[in-house]
């Protein structure tokens, strides 16, 4: 009773409060609260039922989220991936290429047979081979590839691998795919013409179709965040599934909030059409059968990327290696990997009619004597200071010390009117101790005929006068550089400036992809020339081989004639190419650029028939 009683009373006040707050609250009461009138309240209400949220709300749109960006769907261990713009046309551009066609019309079987490759060896790598060219052939890979594609490999179990390695990588590859414009079920009808009838699976809820292959391999595919996951794997679709799910909750998540890997694509600028990131670090522990380690592996190496942006007839390729410096253990890498860039200063004077160019600033030839004292090979050097010593009157650390980063070699030309090719060559060393190294060149060449002659730029160029003047071997010092040649020619051109220069060269233009920028590593070729060249090498050696032994030489001249030959004349394709390095905090990064020769252009360019 005492309950009802209470209960009537807590009622009646707050009857009374609704009353005059509510329904008349007198104007004091009105003013001191600011309480809306009722026409002020119908209003805002239904401006809330008529707001964007409300709606989605009632429709649901704010429970499915727009399509992810693929890596969103990629788990943040994955080892490594390759983001493709379009895989299938990039693939039926190589297939058409020179290369390309060349790869496919060589009968790499009838090679194998005649060569005597024995069974044993190459029916595993044939089988693997086959069973991979049939899986790529599917035509769900086929669709899948026509569009943007996300190709990642997660860690597999050590035992797996060591067991099967291809069947343990495969089954841990994931695919993402953008759908057809008609949305994911027109690709998932696909599975459904198939011969076998798919099964299907489900995962929070998510339907995961499986479709049984041949050789006993099954396809999952599921339609997750607005794109095809595929993998010859569950375990792979599922934890897409997961991050989806996730999804929910976080805003973002997966292996695109990896800051290792953001800083890495901020790198190509969005002009990629092609992206590979690799965990350094994750892959050499899971190849060493180790248990995991943090990221740090204890080599120093960190992660990789590799991007490739298109422009017009060039292909530019660069790759990123990013490092951990305290932790590099080897003297020679971490010299290399840490070595300051520094500019070329010998560029300007090489000729346009380079047949090779190739400048480094990674010599240091001073810490080499170091290095080998450091591995424990004290007597070695000591025994090599002494022979240097009797031999020169410097020591060989002296010797070293005369010289500085700066070192390049090029080939003006390969001559093959003799017995066999010969290269004509130069190299250019950076002597900062000039007085030291003409006092050395002098007591070498002591008694020998040497002819000394001033260019007209004041530079005194002095040539061997071998084989009664017929070979003339020469060199000269110029602006803390020594230059040697195996003719006086090549350095005429060089310091006489006889001709043009490479760096005015158009075709040397579009592969510079340092324009003038410090760097430690620059390489330049005239591939179409070079080639030519190599290819007299080829023939050289395949008669050398066969004047020792007639079996050897069979065998050499089937590699040669079926393989090298046609490679070679693929590569006839490319005008000129180029690769350039340099060292910046934590990286190494090397850039590569190759021009398609402009009557290749067009066949290049063309698409090819689709994978057969």
């Amino acid at each position: 009773m005492k309950r009802i009683v209470l209960f009537l009373l807590i009622f009646a006040v707050l009857a009374d409060a609704a009353w005059l707050v509510v329904i008349r609250p007198s104007p004091e009461l009105r003013a001191l609260a600011q309480l809306p009138s009722r026409s002020e309240l119908a209003a805002a209400g239904r401006k809330i039922a008529t707001s964007a949220l409300a709606r989605q709300l009632l429709s649901g749109e704010l429970l499915r989220p727009h399509p992810l960006e693929p890596l969103e769907l990629v788990p943040e261990d994955a080892l490594l991936f390759i983001d493709a713009a379009d895989a299938a046309a990039a693939g039926r551009t190589f297939l058409n290429s020179r290369l390309g066609q060349t790869l496919k019309d060589i009968h790499w079987s009838a090679v194998l047979d005649q060569l005597e490759v024995p069974p044993l060896l190459r029916k595993p790598a044939e089988e693997q081979l086959a069973s991979l060219q049939h899986l790529l052939n599917h035509p769900l890979l086929q669709e899948s590839f026509s569009r943007r594609t996300v190709l990642a490999l997660l860690p597999p179990e050590p035992e797996s691998l060591s067991a099967a390695p291809l069947d343990a990588l495969l089954s841990h590859a994931l695919l993402l795919a953008e759908p057809p414009p008609e949305g994911s079920a027109v690709f998932l009808d696909l599975l459904k013409a198939e011969k076998k009838q798919p099964d299907l699976l489900y995962h929070h809820g998510m339907g995961i179709v499986v479709l049984e292959l041949d050789q006993g391999r099954k396809l999952h595919a599921a339609a997750v965040g607005g794109q095809i996951a595929l993998s010859l794997g569950l375990e792979p679709v599922q934890q897409s599934i997961d991050l989806f799910v996730r999804h929910f909750i976080y805003k973002r998540n997966g292996l695109i909030t990896k800051r290792d890997y953001a800083a890495l694509k901020q790198e190509a600028g969005g002009l990629n059409d092609f992206f590979l990131y690799a965990n350094l670090a994750r892959l050499k522990t899971l190849l060493a059968g180790e248990e995991a380690l943090p990221l740090a592996a204890p080599s120093g190496l960190h992660s990789l990327a590799i991007f490739h942006r298109p422009d017009g007839g060039t292909a530019n390729f660069t790759t990123v290696l990013r490092f951990l410096s305290e932790s590099l253990r080897l003297p020679l890498q971490k010299k290399i990997y840490t070595a300051a860039p520094t500019a070329n200063r010998t560029l300007a004077k090489m000729p346009a009619s380079l047949l090779l160019y190739i400048w480094s600033a990674w010599l240091q030839p001073a810490s080499w004597r170091q290095s080998l004292i450091e591995n424990g090979s004290q007597e070695m050097v000591d025994k090599t200071d002494a022979w240097f010593k009797a031999q020169t009157g410097l020591s060989f650390g002296e010797i070293l010390s005369l010289f500085g980063r700066e070192f390049s070699v090029n080939i003006a030309d390969i001559s093959t009117g003799g017995l066999f090719p010969v290269p004509r060559l130069c190299f250019v060393l950076e002597v900062p101790e000039r007085n030291k190294a003409e006092l050395l060149l002098d007591r070498l060449l002591s008694g020998m005929p040497v002819k000394s002659e001033t260019l007209p730029n004041g530079v005194r160029l002095f040539s061997l006068q071998a084989a009664k003047g017929m070979l003339q071997p020469s060199y000269a010092f110029a602006d803390n550089f020594l230059y040697l040649a195996d003719s006086r020619e090549q350095l005429l051109a060089i310091l006489a400036e006889s001709e043009g220069r490479m760096q005015a060269d158009p075709s040397f233009q579009a592969v510079d992809t340092g324009k003038g920028q410090p760097g430690n590593l620059l390489i330049f070729a005239r591939a179409a020339r070079l080639v030519d060249g190599l290819k007299e090498l080829a023939a050289w050696a395949g008669m050398m081989i066969a004047v020792r032994s007639d079996q050897a030489g069979e065998k050499s001249k089937v590699l040669i004639d079926q393989v090298i030959m046609p490679l070679l004349d693929s590569l006839g394709s490319f005008e000129t190419v180029s690769l350039r390095s340099f060292t910046r905090k934590g990286e190494l990064v090397m850039e590569a650029a190759a021009l398609i020769a402009a009557e290749k252009q067009p066949e290049i360019a063309a698409e090819a028939e689709p994978f057969e």
